[in-house]
């Protein structure tokens, strides 16, 4: 393989889309001037880091090591959620074991554990034999497009902090809490206020009224492909439970709340979602009891319930 990143053969893509996503959110983005947001979207090809805007610049900045990480994610979750749970053996009503011995599992497995050292410095050079967005497959076809809603949901929200002035209010709090100051309880509800605008100026901007069921759908599991991403990007040593942020496992959680489907999409967002939050209490550790639930949505509510009782833990990778 080239050292040319499979990841970069989407950032054109990238580009168009958050541009033309719709036709509210295009006109939106032509009401703001140079002063307000850069049309320039900035590629960080350096260390691992999550997405941001520069509020002097006014452009987004995406890091590559990241959007790696996603795409691995959302490619490993839609695989299982699609296929692999077609295979799997089934425990309880609840609980379904995948074949560890499938050789698309143990690919998966591998594609996970590359990604993941991406965070601390890992070989960014993409294995070969290993499933790439630039794989001309059907699955690589539908988890390129829930990629790039994934990423265009993250855009819009770092959008929402550069045009409605975020930086101006949350400036002294990020200072207060760079050198170590106790932050005031006002401050921490109007920090995790300003996340939460971005996030729904993200989901309006992402979403529109015209959109077909199988457009949405796919939008909104791009949406929790961005925040189960941010889950497992967390850094080795910190807490789910932010003074700044609200948790990545409550804004999962959230997302779930904003749209609902059919009955087989809605239960393949679930199963989703069960897929990427069980992975999650796997890799740290947190013991899954199995219980028997009525629901698929009792199922998300005792995991979420799980996660935050292990939230102010720190994580364990």
């Amino acid at each position: 393989m080239s050292n040319k990143n499979p990841i970069e053969t989407l950032y054109d893509r990238l580009t168009t889309t958050f541009e033309n996503v719709n036709e509210q959110s295009k006109k939106r983005l032509e009401q703001y001037d140079a002063s307000q947001l850069s049309r320039r979207i900035r590629i960080d090809t350096g260390s691992f880091s999550g997405p941001s805007s520069d509020h002097n610049s006014k452009e987004i900045v995406l890091n590559q090591r990241f959007l790696t990480l996603i795409w691995c994610i959302t490619y490993i979750i839609y695989e299982v959620t699609a296929n692999k749970t077609k295979t799997a053996k089934q425990v309880t009503a609840n609980y379904m074991e995948i074949d560890g011995q499938d050789p698309e599992v143990k690919q998966m497995d591998w594609l996970f554990d590359w990604a993941f050292k991406l965070k601390t410095g890992g070989d960014e050079q993409w294995p070969d034999g290993l499933p790439n967005p630039a794989t001309t497959t059907e699955t690589v076809r539908i988890v390129n497009v829930i990629f790039i809603d994934a990423i265009t949901y993250i855009m819009y929200h770092e959008v929402a902090h550069l045009v409605n002035n975020h930086w101006n209010s949350f400036k002294e709090i990020a200072q207060k809490k760079f050198l170590g100051f106790d932050l005031t309880e006002d401050e921490i509800i109007l920090s995790k206020q300003l996340e939460q605008e971005a996030d729904t100026f993200a989901y309006e901007s992402l979403i529109s009224q015209d959109d077909s069921d199988e457009v949405r759908y796919h939008k909104l599991f791009g949406m929790i492909m961005a925040g189960l991403s941010t889950l497992f990007a967390h850094p080795k040593g910190s807490k789910l439970n932010d003074e700044i942020h609200p948790g990545s496992h409550i804004r999962i959680f959230n997302t779930r709340l904003r749209e609902n489907f059919d009955e087989g999409n809605q239960f393949r967002l679930n199963r989703a979602m069960n897929t990427g939050l069980s992975m999650f209490c796997k890799l740290h550790e947190i013991k899954i009891e199995q219980k028997k639930f009525a629901e698929f949505t009792e199922l998300l509510d005792y995991l979420f319930e799980l996660i935050q009782a292990h939230a102010d833990e720190k994580l364990k990778c």
